[in-house]
């Protein structure tokens, strides 16, 4: 098994690579996609109630709302990038302050991973394992932008 990379040399191979593209800092467009992904986000937190949720869903639109939220924190720094493990090194590194821990990003990450490009399920028990900090992380990165964009 490979080793696993720091979010310093995920970041550095991309930049050299040339993945991470300019972006336009748009007010309106961060805020249209802040509003969507916010109610993704409350939209999955309903189905955890369903008695036979499922739960390969409920990561998913969590993964979804997490990478689209570091997507549009990212734009504040005018950069873009499509790689996934890419956008969670730059807001490592770029956003220090949010204290985002890179392995839950990497964890969340192969969960995905494993269940896009395998077909390996997601179950109950690994939500669970992820739900209260992928909760954190999705309220501390909306807090960021909409903070962000009341100084714009």
């Amino acid at each position: 098994m490979p080793k696993e990379k720091t979010p310093k040399e995920v970041y550095d191979e991309l930049m050299t690579e040339g993945l991470y593209e300019e972006a336009n800092l748009d007010k309106d467009e961060i805020a249209k996609v802040l509003k969507l992904s916010v109610e993704d986000y409350e939209f999955g937190k309903n189905l955890r109630k369903i008695s036979n949720a499922n739960w390969r869903v409920i990561f998913n639109i969590n993964y979804d709302v997490l990478r689209e939220l570091c997507d549009q924190l990212m734009r504040f720094e005018r950069q873009k990038i499509s790689n996934h493990q890419g956008l969670f090194a730059f807001i490592i590194l770029k956003f220090p302050e949010l204290e985002l821990d890179w392995g839950f990003f990497e964890m969340m990450r192969n969960i995905r991973n494993q269940n896009k490009y395998k077909g390996a399920d997601i179950t109950k028990e690994m939500w669970k394992k992820v739900e209260t900090q992928a909760d954190v992380y999705i309220s501390t990165l909306r807090k960021e932008i909409e903070g962000r964009l009341k100084h714009l």
